[in-house]
């Protein structure tokens, strides 16, 4: 034992100098590391600052690429790119990029001094469009319409209707906009030449745009551009197929008529197909839909006499004086309107209106042809459906304001007409009189 601590006393003084400059090296390699450490963790955060640095450039870029008007000097917020477009840019990338401020710039382009942004097609932009597109139950929900088209957007435009985003293929189709009227929407440039993406929209104008779902309150018609309406509302009743309420749309703007009513009976007025099919008819004249019997009389004025399309059920032959009775049957058997010439007073039995259990039966509409005189200061015409016919509330409604049925002549054998056909031409009577009645009393 003390032979072991005498040489321990002798070796440990030889071997100090090595052990302390082995113990220096040890320590210098963990501080090297570690300075490694510190300065990848620096560049990582030098990156992420160069990047929030670009974001923060390309934030005041906008806030200065804004839209001139031509017809003022100063300037404004183009409000179409929103504060979050730019969020989508990952400026972790940035790290992996020479010049990222030319990676988030490139998915902008510019046209006229407004921005828009660039998509690809299987871009979350883009699927939410095809979705509102397809989803009749997200439309109502979100209160969104699809528009497709220069010709419609831009009539949308001109009456007012708030533009929420322009989807757009080519910058020509975008320049056929006012472009003025774009300030506050979100445009987007992608390509629409996959049938699959697109199968449920018209791609073949090049534009597309969802609009929040307007109100006929918050529109504004131009009697300049489209005329002064005559007194004459139309009232669409159970009209459920989406052609037919389109017809009946653009005969009432071609009349113009003062406003078109719907029940809750009818199709979806802001549905795509009636959209495409009306041609621009829903911002020409106010439309109001989803209204009940007991809501009509109050866009209506107190004095409005309302009348309705016939549909009996007699025959008229060649002479045009000998009535026929035919078995009596439901009006829905004979569709909205029937052509055939029948007594003045005509009187309803239970049995004659299957479904309208709450007429009554007791008392009658007096029945006319369409072209002898039945307009008044205001008049109110009731077209109703082809497979449902008109409504006991709209029998009822007629007879209350003095309202008479309107019947179309028709050779035998037609049972009736297209409830299209026959709104044109009740529609186009009455602008006719009701211009006549105008001019008798200015003389």
């Amino acid at each position: 034992m003390a032979t072991r601590i005498v040489s321990m006393r002798i070796l440990c003084p030889m071997f100090q100098p090595v052990l302390t400059l082995r113990c220096h090296g040890v320590n210098i390699k963990r501080y090297v590391r570690k300075r490694i450490c510190v300065s990848g963790l620096m560049s990582v955060k030098d990156s992420i600052e160069n990047s929030k640095q670009v974001v923060s450039q390309n934030e005041h870029l906008l806030q200065d690429n804004i839209f001139r008007n031509n017809k003022k000097d100063s300037i404004h917020r183009p409000d179409n790119i929103s504060d979050t477009v730019l969020a989508r840019e990952d400026v972790i990338n940035a790290d992996h990029c020479d010049n990222p401020q030319h990676t988030t710039l490139s998915r902008f382009g510019e046209v006229d001094g407004l921005l828009y942004e660039k998509a690809q097609p299987g871009d979350k932009i883009v699927t939410r469009l095809v979705n509102i597109a397809r989803s009749k139950k997200l439309r109502e929900q979100q209160g969104k319409v699809v528009l497709e088209g220069k010709h419609l957007i831009r009539s949308a435009l001109d009456s007012g209707a708030i533009a929420q985003t322009v989807y757009f293929s080519s910058v020509d189709a975008l320049q056929e906009l006012p472009l003025d009227r774009l300030r506050r929407t979100s445009i987007v440039k992608v390509r629409m030449d996959d049938p699959k993406i697109w199968s449920d929209l018209d791609i073949s104008k090049n534009l597309i745009a969802i609009f929040r779902r307007p109100e006929a309150s918050h529109l504004t018609f131009s009697e300049e551009k489209y005329g002064k309406p005559v007194p004459l509302t139309l009232i669409c009743d159970n009209v459920r197929d989406p052609g037919n309420l389109a017809a009946v749309l653009r005969s009432a703007a071609a009349a113009g008529c003062h406003s078109v009513l719907l029940t809750k009976g009818c199709v979806d007025v802001w549905e795509p197909k009636v959209l495409r099919a009306a041609m621009g008819a829903h911002f020409r004249l106010p439309v109001i839909p989803n209204l009940t019997w007991s809501d009509i009389p109050s866009h209506l004025p107190k004095t409005v006499t309302i009348h309705v399309a016939d549909n009996c059920s007699t025959t008229l032959t060649e002479d045009n004086n000998t009535i026929i009775p035919q078995q009596q049957k439901k009006p829905s058997d004979y569709g909205w309107v029937r052509g055939h010439q029948y007594p003045k007073k005509v009187k309803y039995e239970d049995d004659d209106f299957c479904g309208f259990e709450d007429y009554d039966g007791g008392k009658s509409l007096e029945t006319q042809c369409y072209y002898i005189d039945w307009v008044a200061r205001h008049t109110g015409l009731v077209i109703g459906g082809e497979s449902h016919g008109l409504s006991r509330e709209a029998l009822r409604l007629a007879e209350s304001t003095g309202g008479r049925r309107l019947l179309i002549p028709m050779v035998c054998g037609v049972d009736s007409l297209n409830s299209a056909m026959a709104a044109n031409i009740l529609l186009f009577e009455g602008r006719k009189q009701l211009l006549s009645l105008a001019e008798k009393i200015r003389s």
